[in-house]
């Protein structure tokens, strides 16, 4: 184990205190502070150490004082006592470690159900925005749609194209043959008149 951290029976060792005793001590803000999980042990970091030292500053001396008069007893009672402290320890200190680990449990939870509601705001973020991107293709196609219908509204087709082509060239030509017609009865009239003059004056000469 480093030099830095030690199990809690280590420094429990150390100080001739129990488990237990440290668990009892010790509070679940300062749990979270100084205590770690290494493998299936919960070790003690080097502030936790120290702290908890000054914790059983004056409980060391109580209980040299106690173990004196424990000696002073007959060995069986002393034996007994031992062995029903280190058994009441020992639970003490298992429903100290499961307390500890439901608390971390309870964190974990709260810290997933943080992140589900994150991913669920998420989700429903996401969907509006491919509503309002359905929307908005939709609404772009109505647009052009329009636009198109507004397009073919304005522009001739080209049958009419064609047939305003072809109905100038028809009107010019109406107008020419109008023209020729009128030119060749006057024409006609004038050769008339002529021939009429010549056989005037052809009965007059003879």
């Amino acid at each position: 184990m480093s030099d830095n951290l030690k199990t809690i029976k280590e420094l429990a060792d150390e100080l001739g205190v129990s488990k237990t005793a440290i668990n009892k001590k010790v509070t679940d803000r300062e749990r979270k502070l100084w205590f770690s999980k290494i493998g299936n042990k919960f070790v003690i970091n080097e502030d936790g150490q120290k702290s908890i030292k000054r914790m059983f500053e004056g409980l060391i001396e109580n209980q040299e004082s106690q173990t004196e008069n424990l000696e002073q007893k007959p060995n069986s009672q002393t034996e007994n006592f031992r062995n029903n402290n280190e058994s009441n320890a020992d639970i003490k200190y298992i429903l100290d470690i499961i307390e500890y680990q439901k608390e971390q449990i309870k964190d974990l939870q709260n810290t997933k159900d943080e992140q589900f509601k994150q991913l669920s705001n998420m989700q429903n973020l996401l969907d509006q925005q491919q509503r309002l991107s359905l929307q908005d293709k939709k609404l772009l196609e109505e647009y052009k749609s329009e636009n198109d219908r507004l397009k073919v509204l304005k522009m001739p087709s080209q049958e009419t194209k064609e047939e305003q082509a072809n109905i100038q060239p028809q009107e010019e030509l109406e107008t020419l043959k109008e023209q020729t017609r009128a030119l060749n009865d006057k024409i006609k009239g004038q050769e008339e008149l002529n021939n009429k003059s010549s056989k005037k004056w052809y009965q007059f000469w003879k």
